[in-house]
């Protein structure tokens, strides 16, 4: 059973780790063509409300988008519960390094609004999919103009045993990348960066993100620029 909502996504900002190492400045602002780069919106496997587990729902949208669905479907309807039990193949924490953790690539977020996502991503356990890359990347949590991305660089197609793996990438993000030099918010208040999986995807924390409408809809058309 298939419950896509509207969501919109910007045009994403993947670079190659030789690539961003090069960037001197910001990328270009949320919403400018990329050539090349593709767009998924993520997939979310989910147990189906009222039957013991055994029916399945494929949700879509960011991880606010989806839990907004999964409490509509009925009162009390538990949304930490909904997934299925993860089953954890191979590292997390360690599949990150500051090695292959970039800063100040992107437009600076919110450092407190990428947090939160951080969390509501541990705290809902569905199964990330998307579709084949090299440089396909889809939004998975976006707060006060602040989005966390996930992109795989790999031919195939992907799918994770849980959205807390893309969680881990983006808190090594927080973790490593302090203020931007010379960004006058406050020091503690602004972040922006790419962390590197070692199998081949990486996940980006952005600002600029418009939350409510970014783009690009659910069937992959522009909506605006």
């Amino acid at each position: 059973m298939h419950l896509p909502i509207r969501a919109a996504f910007p045009l994403a900002l993947l670079v190659t780790a030789a690539r961003a190492r090069a960037l001197v400045r910001d990328a270009p602002s949320p919403g400018a063509p990329i050539p090349g780069y593709g767009i998924f919106i993520p997939r979310w496997e989910m147990a189906a409300p009222d039957s013991g587990g055994g029916g399945m729902l494929h949700l879509s949208g960011t991880v606010q988008e989806v839990v907004e669905q999964m409490r509509g479907m009925g009162p009390g309807f538990d949304v930490e519960a909904a997934a299925p039990a993860a089953v954890v193949v191979g590292r997390r924490g360690d599949a990150f390094d500051d090695i292959n953790t970039l800063c100040h690539l992107f437009r600076a977020g919110s450092r407190s609004a990428a947090q939160e996502g951080v969390e509501d991503l541990r705290k809902v356990r569905g199964r990330p999919q998307n579709g084949p890359g090299p440089g396909n990347c889809g939004r998975v949590s976006c707060r006060r103009n602040t989005g966390i991305w996930w992109c795989n660089d790999a031919q195939g197609s992907r799918e994770l045993a849980s959205f807390g793996d893309i969680a881990e990438g983006a808190q090594r993000v927080l973790t490593k990348c302090q203020d931007k030099p010379g960004a006058g918010q406050g020091d503690g208040m602004t972040v922006s960066g790419q962390a590197f999986h070692m199998d081949n995807w990486n996940v980006v924390v952005r600002g600029g993100d418009n939350c409510d409408d970014a783009g690009v809809s659910l069937n992959g058309s522009v909506t605006g620029n």
